[in-house]
C-alpha cells in the first residue's frame, strides 16, 4: 500500500474448517471429560467422595475411559461419535473430516494424562497405565474404532445425501 492510500477492503476470517474442529475440541473436553469426571466424585460402593480426599478416586477412569461407558451409559462413546460424524459431514472433502477424527485419538488421550496431572500430580503413573498395560492398548484401539466409525459413518451419510440430490435435481430436469 502506498503513502496517501486507503484501505477499503474488508478482514474476513473463514473459520470454518478451524472452528469446526476448536468446538469438537472443547466438546470432547468439557463434555467426554466432564461425563467421566463426574464418575470420579463417586467411591465403589456409591457415596460421594468430597474432592478434598484424592486418595479415594479411581485415578485409571482418566486414562483407561472405555472402563467408564457402561456406568455412563454410554455417552462418552455416543458424544465422541457424533462430534466426528459432524466433522466429517461438514467437510467439503470428506477425507479432511476423517483425518481430524484420528487426530481425536491421541488428543483425548493426551487431555486424559493432563487431567491425571493436574488432579492428582506429576508423576509417571499414567504413562505406565497407558503403555505398561493392555488396557491402556484397548482404550487407544476403542477409541480410535468410535472416532473412524463416526467418521466414515459421517461420509456415507453426505455420499447419500448428495445422491439423492442429484437424482432429485435429475427428476427436476426430467420433467422440464
Amino acid at each position: 500500500m502506498e503513502e496517501g492510500e486507503s484501505f477499503t477492503g474488508h478482514f474476513k476470517l473463514d473459520m470454518g474448517r478451524q472452528g469446526n474442529f476448536i468446538f469438537a475440541f472443547i466438546s470432547i473436553l468439557l463434555g467426554y471429560y466432564g461425563i467421566i469426571s463426574n464418575l470420579i466424585m463417586f467411591d465403589i460402593y456409591g457415596n460421594q467422595i468430597p474432592y478434598t480426599d484424592p486418595e479415594l478416586f479411581d485415578r485409571t477412569l482418566l486414562i483407561w475411559s472405555f472402563l467408564t461407558y457402561v456406568k455412563t451409559l454410554f455417552l462418552p462413546p455416543t458424544l465422541l461419535f457424533f462430534v466426528c460424524f459432524i466433522i466429517t459431514y461438514k467437510e467439503d472433502i470428506p477425507h479432511y473430516g476423517i483425518k481430524a477424527s484420528i487426530w481425536f485419538v491421541p488428543i483425548i488421550i493426551c487431555i486424559g494424562i493432563s487431567w491425571y496431572w493436574i488432579m492428582f500430580g506429576l508423576s509417571i503413573l499414567p504413562l505406565q497405565h497407558l503403555f505398561g498395560n493392555w488396557k491402556g492398548y484397548l482404550n487407544m484401539f476403542i477409541l480410535l474404532l468410535i472416532n473412524l466409525s463416526g467418521a466414515i459413518s459421517g461420509f456415507m451419510f453426505k455420499k447419500i445425501v448428495l445422491l439423492r440430490k442429484q437424482q432429485k435435481d435429475q427428476e427436476l430436469d426430467k420433467t422440464k
